[in-house]
């Protein structure tokens, strides 16, 4: 079943002609919308796991749902209905849907801006600039960063031949760890010199063995180091 206005909140924009009150209409769309970003955000989570930005973002999203049905509640405005958990899908790649958060998160902001000008209303205009602060100063940076990050992988892994969409594959807390550390030093590779060729072609799992075996290493001479010094 459809929500009454659904034609306002599919649209995002308020409509002076619709026998609603504006202030009805700004705090149904601005729910909507976060509705829409919970959805998005915990259908990533599902797929790829409880990885940063979303996993963090998609509690935020639904502190922003309590907050604005808070004001629904305050006000007397019914909550909008919720369709996305059966109608959201997702991007088949890691990165697209990091793109597709910035967009989404631009989109929120403009949305707030246009909002605010017809709330009369104190405390939701405050609650619109919390929301609207936090998409601005905290979201966007946050997936723009991720979109970031994960050109990086995709170049790093593409120069092994490996495809985008393998590029995320997990392969061990240390063996993550330090392929981030390969995706921000390959495009300084050339600093290295004669070890730049080597540090190309050198995978997360190699170089967590590499680790583990010096770890071993050095345990073992520390332990023969203090046996020495006791004889």
């Amino acid at each position: 079943m459809p929500n009454y206005d659904e034609a306002i909140l599919r649209s995002r924009r308020l409509n002076p002609n619709a026998p609603f009150p504006l202030l009805h209409q700004a705090v149904r769309i601005a729910l909507y919308d976060e509705y829409a970003a919970r959805a998005f955000y915990g259908r990533v989570v599902e797929a790829f796991g409880p990885r940063p930005p979303f996993a963090n973002i998609v509690r935020a999203e639904q502190r922003h749902v309590e907050a604005l049905s808070r004001q629904c509640e305050r006000l007397g405005i019914p909550r909008p209905l919720d369709p996305f958990p059966q109608e959201t899908e997702i991007e088949p790649t890691w990165r697209a849907n990091c793109e597709r958060a910035v967009v989404g998160e631009i989109a929120n902001i403009r949305l707030y801006h246009d909002l605010l000008p017809h709330v009369g209303d104190p405390h939701v205009i405050s609650v619109m600039q919390s929301l609207q602060a936090a998409s601005l100063n905290d979201h966007l940076p946050a997936f723009q960063e991720a979109v970031a990050d994960a050109l990086a992988q995709e170049h790093y892994h593409a120069a092994q031949g490996i495809p985008p969409q393998q590029a995320y594959e997990h392969h061990g807390p240390l063996a993550d760890l330090l392929e981030k550390l390969l995706v921000q030093l390959s495009p300084h590779a050339g600093s290295f010199g004669l070890f730049s060729p080597l540090l190309r072609r050198t995978t997360p799992a190699m170089l967590a063995g590499i680790a583990l075996g010096g770890a071993g290493v050095y345990l073992y001479r520390n332990r023969l180091s203090r046996r020495n010094q006791e004889n």
